[in-house]
């Protein structure tokens, strides 16, 4: 029996053996009973640079980084200078085919959530969500140059009454000038003026207004309104509480735009002394503003909200507690699986569900070293590793939301585009390369330290590259393309020699030149004259590290669940896999077309019967003969035919 449907769900950067740990022990039991109904791949390795774009490129295409060109999570194009990179986010700067084209090109449907890099959409009947960034109210493409990411229409904020990093402070005083007010002991108000950090375009200023109310014992609940007016409250909260979804208008250079959002009173103390409140990201709800295909689509924002870079900076600056941060994930994977629920249930054609979820990787980037025994110390290792625990509790619970719309026909892959590891000791190409001569600095009218073009033969670019300033290519370019190769060969025998003096290690464990570089995936002209790879005891959780690599708890392995029809049931698989063979095995399985540019191989020692569709070929010849024969007989019996 082939399968009918396939779901492909993706997480960012788990580490998969402890993905695989935590579901043995029962903790995961969704992603447990995959693993026990289908196969686990014990090698997954993921191409270099271990990063998103690329990655997740490569799994819906099944082509290697060289032949796709998403190169890094910034691209470099020739003739731009060495030193101008930009987001590589859209689906325009992906030269192989995905596996939704090919699908279309047979008459089937893809619903696509929040898969990195693959906005705009590339076929007219997909359905998409996101893809614009890492979740849906995150953009990464079209922003003005020297920008980065953006929000449409804030990124989280936090009011309080101290002074602390990043908080919008506010300061109480005795309520005056409202209507319609509560009894009470004692009243405070305060003035809450809205900020639009990372905002995508320009939000005009607005004013909240806070009554703090102390109804006999102390001050107990506050009040959120637009006006001065207690009966219009749009939240009335307890310490610990949050609100229901919220919707309100905002007047923005591009019009008054709906946005939905929650809040959270994270403390307030009875003396209100001590005010916290947590505002979540302001999410637009505009069709127009939000990646959404075809545009009728209407999100569940009432079921969640998508977290973004604010939430996790608000739990790195201590603005939030552990248990908030685990709270706004559980919303954003809840909000990410009704989505799935919601498309599959319209579009009940769907041939194929491609979603993503980046949980893993902030979290890791944001506390991994208080995880791992290695860097953490105790008190702080028992908290982060529940919030560890929690998350993928999470995810295990919005996995089990989407898989209840699918049946026994379906092919289930969860596939992560990298793992991660602790953050270790520092390393700078840069000052290797400085070193050796080879790049050099110059001050700058401002006083700021930039690199001078006219003395630098070489320069570190994105995560693994190095480019030679070369004349004729590079806009500043100085080495003469006769010199070369000898510039590179003094490159890499830089970087080899180089040992990192306080840890007496050799921070780079390889270095190709660009033409060798084929045999790891690496080619074409999006990335640098050099590929280099980092031992795991430098630098941060991934990037510029091998998918071998390891560090205590850490592992840069891909993770790699497969079950359905035709699979394996409760499989180790031993043999190394690589995310271009996901595609190439789904299409065999389903009977799909190729994507045009896929270079992966099945994995055979994942099928049950891996002859099956040999088999299936011969057993339809000998019925095709036996029918040919009988018609042929059947034909013959009063008359004679001419046979074609």
């Amino acid at each position: 029996m082939k399968p009918n449907k396939a779901v492909i769900i993706g997480f960012d950067a788990p580490i998969a053996k402890r993905v695989y740990e935590f579901a043995l022990k029962g903790e995961l039991p969704t992603i447990k009973k995959l693993i026990e109904e289908g196969v686990y791949a014990e090698n997954c390795l993921v191409p270099l640079p271990t990063i998103t774009p690329p990655n997740w490129t490569t799994i819906v295409t099944g082509a290697w980084i060289g032949t796709h060109q998403v190169s890094c999570f910034n691209i470099w194009f020739p003739g731009w200078p060495l030193n101008k990179t930009v987001p590589a986010f859209t689906s325009k700067f992906c030269r192989a085919e995905y596996i939704w084209n090919a699908l279309e090109r047979a008459g089937l449907r893809a619903i696509v959530i929040n898969w990195p890099s693959t906005w705009p959409p590339t076929a007219k009947n997909m359905v998409q969500v996101a893809g614009t960034g890492l979740t849906v109210n995150e953009w990464r493409i079209d922003l003005p140059e020297g920008t980065h990411v953006a929000v449409a229409l804030a990124d989280a904020q936090v009011f309080c009454t101290e002074d602390l990093p990043l908080a919008n402070k506010i300061v109480l005083k005795e309520a005056s000038g409202w209507a319609n007010l509560p009894e009470a002991k004692k009243l405070l108000e305060a003035e809450l003026k809205l900020e639009y950090r990372r905002a995508k375009f320009k939000v005009r200023e607005k004013t909240w207004y806070m009554l703090v109310v102390d109804e006999g014992e102390g001050f107990s609940k506050v009040a959120l309104c637009e006006e001065k007016d207690y009966s219009k409250a749009f939240a009335v909260l307890r310490p610990g509480e949050w609100s229901k979804t919220i919707y309100q208008k905002f007047d923005t250079e591009r019009g008054v735009k709906e946005a939905a959002f929650r809040v959270k009173l994270l403390e307030l103390s009875p003396d209100a002394s001590k005010v916290r409140l947590l505002v979540t990201p302001l999410c637009c709800t505009d069709p127009k503003e939000i990646p959404v295909y075809p545009e009728d689509i209407k999100l569940p924002y009432d079921v969640g909200l998508p977290a973004t870079h604010g939430v996790f900076d608000a739990l790195n600056l201590g603005l939030i507690d552990i248990d908030t941060w685990i709270e706004c994930i559980d919303m954003e994977h809840k909000f990410f699986a009704e989505i799935a629920v919601m498309l599959m249930k319209k579009y009940s054609d769907w041939a194929l569900l491609c979603m993503h979820f980046h949980c893993p990787d902030w979290a890791y980037h944001a506390f991994i070293n208080k995880i791992d025994p290695a860097t953490a110390s105790p008190e702080e290792l028992k908290d982060y590793q529940r919030a560890e625990l929690e998350f993928y509790k999470s995810l295990d619970r919005a996995v089990a939301r989407i898989l209840e719309q699918t049946d026994e026909n379906t092919l289930v892959v969860i596939v992560s585009d990298h793992g991660a590891k602790a953050t270790t000791a520092k390393y700078s190409v840069a000052e290797i390369l400085e070193k050796a001569g080879l790049l050099a600095y110059k001050i700058d009218e401002e006083g700021n330290r930039v690199i001078d073009w006219s003395r630098t033969k070489a320069v570190p670019q994105r995560s693994c590259y190095i480019f030679i300033n070369l004349k004729g290519r590079d806009p500043h370019g100085i080495v003469d393309p006769k010199d070369y190769d000898k510039v590179r060969d003094e490159v890499i025998k830089a970087l080899y020699e180089y040992t990192d003096p306080a840890t007496g290690r050799k921070p780079i464990v390889f270095a190709l030149k660009k033409e060798d570089a084929r045999i790891i995936g690496l080619y074409g002209d999006t990335i640098g004259d050099i590929v280099y790879a980092v031992s795991p005891y430098f630098g941060g959780q991934h990037g510029p590290h091998l998918p071998t690599a390891e560090y205590s708890i850490g592992s840069l392995k891909g993770l790699l669940i497969m079950k359905g029809p035709g699979i394996k049931k409760g499989y180790v698989l031993k043999r190394t896999v690589w995310l271009t063979d996901i595609v190439p095995t789904i299409c065999y399985l389903m009977e799909l077309p190729i994507p045009r540019d896929c270079e992966g191989a099945i994995i055979y020692q994942a099928l049950e019967d891996p002859d099956i569709k040999i088999k299936e070929l011969k057993e339809l010849r000998k019925k095709c003969e036996k029918l040919k024969e009988a018609l042929e007989k059947t034909m013959y019996l009063t008359h004679t035919y001419e046979m074609p």
